[in-house]
């Protein structure tokens, strides 16, 4: 998975229990969410992705 990068303020998100976390607001997103937002092919989350660096 690329590295994540949290559109509203810039921050990084970062691999958090069970879902990623914005390093600096502290937006969270379960890993479920992304699956479904995948699976139903409509990924609109606020997100653009960078450089490949993060696995969840």
């Amino acid at each position: 998975m690329s590295e994540l990068t949290h559109k509203v303020d810039g921050g990084f998100m970062e691999k958090w229990g069970n879902g990623i976390k914005c390093q600096k607001c502290g937006y969270f997103l379960h890993q479920k969410e992304i699956t479904m937002a995948y699976l139903k092919g409509s990924i609109s989350l606020p997100f653009r992705s960078g450089p490949s660096k993060m696995s969840l």
